[in-house]
């Protein structure tokens, strides 16, 4: 058995995730062997303190991650080959900003590469969807709303102009995490409109670097379009 620290966790927001953290730390450091079985449900309720449901809820997560599967009558094993483990886009030792820092960071290598290659496979159906993003974006703005449901839809629209579904769906992966929003809700209301007028135009430049198919500038559009949110959700997490 291995020699968890702080085993009684108490009841506290997301327990189970504290529970399945630490199964999960033990797994990987070695402490449970591929192919070996966890404690019963039973005895993990004594070690963590915790209820049935929560043992439950963390054994589930683990089970998703490719960590442990159960079967039936017998209890729940380490994974053979725990290697294959789904990729999330949080880690509790960052902070907000630093989490929101390097989702942008990710996120700038991959969609300069998708202008340019957008700029290169675009259809004129893919340049339409663009077009029709922009207009919707702006409509957005006109009513008074941040518009980051648009914003999205623009740079899927890119994604999808790549014709490399891994982009596309990758792309839906980052989806929520993508747009800064919350430097907008933050940002002082009358600096708001120039802000999204200065979105609505890095957009269009991309956009029109896309349909003339010029990759190098579709690229360099991209980046400085993403290097400034970059820059402005830093400021905002700095306030």
């Amino acid at each position: 058995m291995p020699n968890f620290e702080n085993l009684a966790l108490g009841r506290r927001p997301k327990l189970s995730e504290r529970v399945a953290d630490q199964l999960r730390e033990g797994i990987q450091k070695g402490d449970f062997a591929p192919g070996a079985q966890l404690p019963t449900e039973n005895a993990l309720v004594e070690l963590f303190g915790v209820s049935r449901t929560v043992i439950r809820e963390a054994i589930s997560t683990l089970r998703v991650d490719g960590l442990v599967k159960a079967h039936q009558g017998r209890g729940v094993f380490v994974c053979e080959d725990i290697s294959q483990q789904p990729f999330r886009l949080c880690s509790k030792d960052l902070s907000e900003k630093d989490h929101m820092e390097q989702a942008m960071e990710l996120r700038l290598c991959m969609e300069v590469s998708n202008a340019e290659l957008a700029a290169v496979r675009r259809t004129e159906a893919d340049i339409q969807s663009m077009t029709a993003a922009l207009q919707k974006q702006h409509a957005a703005h006109q009513s008074g709303e941040l518009g980051q449901t648009e914003d999205f839809s623009f740079h899927l629209a890119i994604a999808n102009a790549t014709q490399n579904s891994y982009m596309v769906d990758f792309l839906r992966f980052l989806g929520p995490f993508i747009i800064p929003a919350n430097a907008m809700y933050l940002m002082d209301q009358k600096e708001l409109p120039t802000y999204q007028d200065s979105l609505r135009q890095e957009h269009s430049a991309i956009a029109e670097a896309i349909k003339s198919g010029d990759a190098d500038a579709a690229g360099a559009a991209m980046r400085i379009h993403l290097r400034r949110g970059l820059q402005v959700n830093s400021s905002a997490s700095n306030a």
